[in-house]
């Protein structure tokens, strides 16, 4: 490879055929830019950021299916007690016409069922919802985490084929990673500003991030 220095091109040459190849500098600025980034892109922790932001996503669409199921359930529940209102106030003949109407349109009562779907929705949305804010706040504890750990268990393929993500059931601060027989459970401050608090009034830096195998 040789550089005009005049014109600011580069010559290249093929090392079997002879052939050349002239590039431009801004074809080879071009190159460069390009490869840096693919090597930036390649590293592990940029492929696990990657996961992390899809699982975000993931749970963004939970919490908007959640949020539908109990907009669905609220609905038939208000359909409930809509018609039981107007039945109590209603005249005999009125009363007679409405009860046949929730008969024939099964609202004469709210349904367990309807109240454990309701408060199942609820409860989804609110774990989707607390799961994705835990990605975010954790995201470069996860990311040291578990590469040292697929890099010393050798189960990095795994980890990416795998990887799925849930609050711990005791430890509602923690959050788990698991993969092929692997797990990591991520701990810290949940909020940033509750960790600025407790700088200022200890005098000191919050401990980092806690790091717990499994």
């Amino acid at each position: 490879m040789a550089a005009n220095m005049v014109t600011g091109n580069t010559t290249i040459v093929h090392p079997d055929t002879g052939k050349t190849y002239h590039l431009t500098q801004q074809q080879m600025d071009s190159f460069n830019s390009a490869y840096q980034t693919a090597l930036e892109e390649s590293t592990q922790e940029y492929l696990t950021s990657v996961l992390i932001q899809d699982q975000i996503l993931v749970q963004q669409v939970e919490f908007e299916d959640h949020k539908d199921d109990m907009i669905e359930e609220a609905q038939n529940i208000a359909a409930v007690t809509a018609i039981a209102a107007e039945i109590e106030v209603a005249d005999e003949s009125t009363k007679i016409g409405m009860e046949k109407y929730a008969t024939d349109n099964d609202l004469r009562e709210i349904k367990q069922e309807t109240r454990d779907a309701y408060a199942a929705s609820i409860e989804g949305m609110v774990v989707a919802s607390r799961t994705k804010n835990m990605l975010e706040q954790y995201e470069g504890t996860i990311i040291e985490s578990t590469t040292f750990v697929t890099q010393s268990t050798e189960t990095v393929q795994a980890f990416y084929d795998q990887a799925s993500v849930s609050i711990d059931a005791i430890m509602l601060d923690q959050l788990n990673i698991a993969w092929a027989g692997q797990s990591v459970g991520v701990e810290t401050e949940f909020w940033e500003d509750l960790s600025s608090y407790q700088d200022e009034f200890f005098g000191g830096n919050t401990p980092p991030p806690e790091v717990i195998p499994q």
